[in-house]
């Protein structure tokens, strides 16, 4: 079923497709940029970290696992519908639904951060319980609607809230946020850690914060949009911010936290059009190495 909303890429992760009998890790692009309310051109975004990870090494130095043994199975793109949130997140949904029904743990190629709704929908409709999810983000994406539309990539973080409720929800890295949003966020009892909290505190204090609040969590998505990065580290992205974590920061905590927990993953927003020289492209792909090599190392093979 899920073939009808996937379509093959001419490029595959790391050059290669793996064989899903020998790996449940997989690979998903979902070209969809048509909520980006800066700059559009985040639909390119997956074939650009492909051929970007064709370069790539795949060893990862925190995990001691190389996944060229067993590289992840690339499924293609997702069918999306430019101008439509609506028919590309029942599709991403469908899709998402389905390869965690056959065992599949997907990272998915974004694409603006609406996605990461589709995804959690689908995680949601195939377990029957609700995951909990993290979200890197230098945004709070938790306007009510934008621009009057409510499936904007600046409500994301809203949305996902309403489908799993507050107690399943954490936003890390926070630095950009209308006071609006702010106060519906402290009424709905959003959990979330600004830059300021993860600057004043050490990685394993917010490591410990984070796994404080995922105890007890039957699954786990985790979401990361790449402007949680600094602008030096990661330019290419839709909607920069100043002030971010750096690339060292993000691929150790999240060593600390990928666990057998974890169902999927996304990675958002890098927009290859305004990248320079695929800084953002290449960090991006070694962001899915590194996160394939700690799903391994959790002992998701």
């Amino acid at each position: 079923m899920k073939e009808l909303y996937l379509i093959k890429e001419p490029h595959t992760f790391l050059g290669v497709s793996g064989d899903p009998a020998k790996t449940r890790i997989s690979i998903v692009g979902v070209p969809f940029d048509s909520t980006n309310s800066f700059r559009p051109g985040s639909r390119f975004a997956p074939s650009r970290i492909r051929i970007a990870s064709q370069s790539l090494e795949t060893y990862s130095l925190r995990a001691g696992i190389s996944i060229d043994e067993n590289p992840p199975v690339d499924e293609g793109d997702v069918f999306t519908v430019h101008g439509s949130a609506e028919a590309t997140l029942r599709n991403l949904s469908s899709v998402a639904q389905e390869l965690l029904s056959e065992g599949r743990v997907p990272i998915y190629l974004g694409g603006d951060h609406i996605i990461t709704y589709g995804i959690v929908e689908g995680v949601l409709r195939s377990l029957g319980v609700k995951p909990c999810a993290l979200i890197f983000d230098a945004h709070l994406d938790f306007r009510r609607e934008y621009l009057g539309y409510r499936w904007s990539h600046a409500c994301v973080t809203r949305r996902v809230l309403e489908l799993l409720g507050p107690e399943k929800v954490m936003v890390i890295g926070v630095r950009a946020i209308d006071k609006e949003e702010l106060k519906d966020a402290k009424t709905l009892g959003l959990k979330y850690l600004t830059i300021l909290d993860i600057e004043r505190s050490t990685l394993r204090t917010v490591s410990s914060k984070v796994k404080e609040h995922i105890a007890g969590c039957d699954a786990l998505h985790i979401s990361i949009d790449m402007d949680v990065l600094d602008p030096a580290y990661a330019p290419g992205v839709s909607t920069p911010e100043p002030e971010g974590v750096n690339t060292e920061w993000l691929l150790n905590i999240l060593r600390n936290i990928v666990s057998e927990e974890v169902v999927s993953i996304d990675i958002t927003e890098v927009n290859p059009l305004v990248d320079v020289g695929d800084i953002t492209s290449f960090l991006a792909a070694r962001v899915a190495v590194e996160a394939a090599a700690y799903l391994k190392a959790s002992g998701i093979k």
